[in-house]
């Protein structure tokens, strides 16, 4: 979940209306040109927004108000010319009281790229949004560049961008910041007394970065993940993950993220800070990040005692100088250094081999032998993480792989490394899919590309383990896929849905890529149109992408100075948490200084004892963050390479 998880000073609001992306009248939304006006329907497809890349799998979904077994379709160009007929699939279960049965609609055989909708008869009637076929590079490689936005918008500091939303410096005062000692909490996130400062410490340049979630706390956590996949994407080569430099603005905005990183590293003293900024205050009259609803630019002029933390921002570390630190934070920041020096391998040799020996010492200060309760953020319930053998393991291997390009004889022991990590992490057979909280996925394939590019195959693990241990996730997934009417694999009722339900498209294509099999390709795409339409409520969980996605996040730079009526300056890009237990909404409160927005209303698709609701104080559906983000960018562009 975003560390934007309460706002305490919102007051109590009830549901909202708004536009209607019901399928009654799917020639509103259509991309291109128009058609013909569909007369009354009862019943709903959805598909992926974005479109289908034609030798892929295509699979729709119906929902319909009653049992329709024998229902046909049929597939019509603009011109009204048909180009594919067929039956519904079988009845995969009630979605809710209103649809109380589901249908996979195949449109597999549709391979020539142009535009489409569906028509469904026989029983009930239906009319699909208008969607796409084409090339998949084309396609999910603008979703790639769109996410890429999402990044430029959570700029802080005094290089911020004016498009899509306008902004202005911020938090300048994060050049000169004060450290101090973790905090203590007595309730939730709520500070259980004042802040003490480190005797001795100097103050530090943590300015720049990016702002986490929808509000304004930067974690060295959440950053390295996300910095760790974009340069995965950024990398070049037949044999990578990325495209190279093929996606607008990345090799910039991972620089950017970069130049933050180096910052909350000091490798003269081997301190490693991990977060600017507290959450919430609670005592001694202190506010917090989390307390009021305002622009990033307004702290800088704070006034009072009570708002110093917002005016001039506490730093909190991650070590003492010198001292062991937390294995997950310590590999996925090695992680996040290593990517860097095998991305400048090429163009910038010397800047690369300094961040190969920042990845190399923070590899080597990980408390592996008695970490404790891992270290994520301050408090830790923001982001609780249980395992660090995965980040261990990618740590060690992409360390291993920068050594390698930079002719670095290190690096066999680095990958030797990485092999006993992974053989831990393999062990403990996770069935989960890539997010923040596992990146073994990612692991798993990189391990098994260098073994596979070098030669090298140390002790501890064996190439075959790191695949089954990918095939076992995947299996796990298409089980939990298989229950679900409209094939989602993540629970609906849980946070962190869409970054999973794009976490589980890139497993599945990480294995295709290491494996040689597409056995789970279908599996792959059909969680990737889920994220981008194909779900209930028939909306895209990226903001500005598709057709028809949510329009009132809860993000405190769009609302109050983006455009809410979702078509102008808005956070493009930005992958937000999605659907949430009923229950996650019965208390929601709305801030005084937030500006009224008329979101989406999808209540009458509320299914599987879950909901969305698009509001500014709905956290728990439209709150965007950096890492969920960021395995959409992975994800999107895996399949682009397919």
């Amino acid at each position: 979940m975003g560390a934007a998880a309460v706002l305490t000073t919102l007051a109590l609001v009830a549901g909202c209306t708004g536009d209607d992306p019901d399928n009654e009248t799917p020639d509103q939304d259509a991309p291109v040109g128009s058609w013909e006006p569909v007369g009354p329907t009862d019943a709903v497809v959805r598909t992926d927004q974005v479109g289908y890349g034609t030798t892929e799998t295509k699979v729709a979904v119906l929902l319909a108000p009653r049992a329709a077994d024998d229902a046909a379709f049929l597939v019509e160009r603009q011109d009204g010319s048909v180009a594919l007929k067929g039956t519904v699939g079988e009845n995969r279960g009630a979605w809710s009281s209103r649809y109380p049965a589901t249908y996979p609609i195949d449109v597999s055989e549709l391979r020539t790229a142009g535009t489409y909708r569906i028509r469904v008869s026989g029983g009930v009637t239906a009319a699909s949004q208008v969607f796409v076929v084409g090339a998949s590079k084309e396609l999910f490689g603008q979703v790639a560049a769109d996410t890429v936005k999402f990044f430029g918008v959570q700029r802080d500091g005094s290089d911020v961008l004016s498009e899509p939303i306008p902004r202005k410096p911020s938090h300048l005062h994060d050049d000169a910041a004060t450290v101090y000692q973790p905090p203590e909490f007595s309730d939730g996130d709520d500070l259980g007394a004042g802040l003490s400062t480190v005797d001795g410490a100097p103050d530090v340049d943590v300015s720049g970065g990016w702002f986490d979630a929808g509000d304004y706390l930067k974690f060295t956590h959440t950053t390295a993940y996300a910095l760790t996949l974009m340069q995965l994407a950024q990398r070049g080569g037949d044999a990578s993950i990325g495209n190279g430099k093929a996606i607008e603005g990345l090799s910039d905005e991972t620089a950017f993220g970069m130049d933050w990183l180096d910052k909350m590293w000091d490798e003269k003293t081997g301190t490693l800070y991990l977060q600017v900024g507290l959450g919430s205050g609670g005592v001694d009259g202190i506010v917090g990040d989390h307390d009021v609803w305002r622009l990033p630019q307004d702290d800088d002029s704070a006034s009072g005692d009570g708002k110093r933390y917002l005016r001039d921002r506490p730093v909190f570390r991650a070590n003492s100088p010198g001292e062991l630190i937390s294995p997950n934070v310590a590999g996925r920041v090695a992680a996040a250094f290593a990517l860097a020096a095998q991305v400048e391998a090429g163009d910038d040799p010397t800047r690369a081999r300094a961040h190969l020996d920042a990845a190399a010492t923070i590899l080597s200060l990980a408390d592996t032998d008695d970490p404790g309760t891992l270290l994520t953020t301050y408090p830790r319930s923001y982001y609780a993480e249980s395992t660090w053998t995965d980040d261990m393991t990618l740590a060690a291997t992409e360390v291993a792989r920068a050594g390698f390009v930079l002719g670095d004889d290190r690096w066999s022991t680095w990958a030797g490394q990485a092999a006993q990590w992974a053989g831990q992490m393999v062990g403990a057979a996770s069935k989960q899919p890539l997010n923040l909280y596992d990146v073994g996925p990612v692991a798993d394939a990189e391990l098994y590309g260098l073994m596979a590019e070098t030669g090298n195959k140390p002790a501890g693990v064996t190439p075959e383990a790191l695949v089954a241990d990918l095939k076992t996730r995947l299996d796990a997934g298409v089980t939990a896929a298989n229950k679900s009417p409209i094939g989602a694999a993540a629970p609906m009722t849980q946070s962190d849905f869409t970054t999973k339900t794009f976490g589980w498209s890139a497993v599945a294509a990480l294995y295709r890529r290491a494996a040689e099999d597409d056995s789970y390709d279908a599996f792959g795409t059909e969680q990737r149109n889920i994220a981008l339409g194909t779900n209930g409520w028939g909306l895209s969980l990226v903001v500005g992408v598709g057709n028809t996605y949510p329009k009132c996040i809860h993000h405190q730079i769009a609302n109050l100075a983006g455009d809410l009526s979702g078509k102008g300056k808005i956070a493009t890009g930005a992958v937000l948490n999605g659907p949430n237990a009923a229950s996650a909404f019965k208390s929601l409160t709305k801030s005084s200084t937030a500006k009224n927005c008329t979101g989406v209303d999808v209540s009458r698709f509320d299914g599987q004892n879950a909901r969305f609701v698009d509001q500014p104080h709905a956290y728990s559906s439209v709150e965007p963050a950096i890492d969920f983000t960021a395995t959409a960018l992975i994800a999107v562009t895996l399949q682009s390479r397919l």
